[in-house]
């Protein structure tokens, strides 16, 4: 089975991702945004994030683990605004996709 994006970041193996990989990156600030398009260097008394690289939703996709999605290597500071802002945009084209598939169906 796999997880939705939401599950993932609401998960407690994600969590401890947070506790354990964010203090890390905090410690290699200022750090360019992994976000694609932006080009801001996070500083640390910046608003950031601990984002992926690949995203979540990408990710699984490709059939990638839990473990492969929150390994390091596909972690690394973004700009709070921007990050949430793509996570989002999104969210809201998948449940777009949703809806025009519902309204696809004729019953007759």
């Amino acid at each position: 089975m796999t997880a939705t994006v939401s599950e993932h970041h609401r998960a407690a193996s994600w969590s401890k991702v947070l506790r354990t990989i964010k203090p890390r990156v905090q410690a290699s600030l200022p750090a360019p945004c992994i976000e694609p398009g932006c080009h801001h260097l996070v500083q640390p008394d910046d608003a950031w994030d601990l984002g992926h690289v690949v995203s979540v939703e990408r990710a699984l996709r490709m059939g990638w683990t839990r473990q492969m999605i929150d390994d390091p290597s596909n972690l690394g500071p973004a700009c709070r605004a921007k990050n949430r802002s793509n996570g989002g945009k999104a969210g809201r084209a998948k449940q777009l996709a949703i809806k025009r598939q519902k309204d696809r169906y004729f019953p007759w």
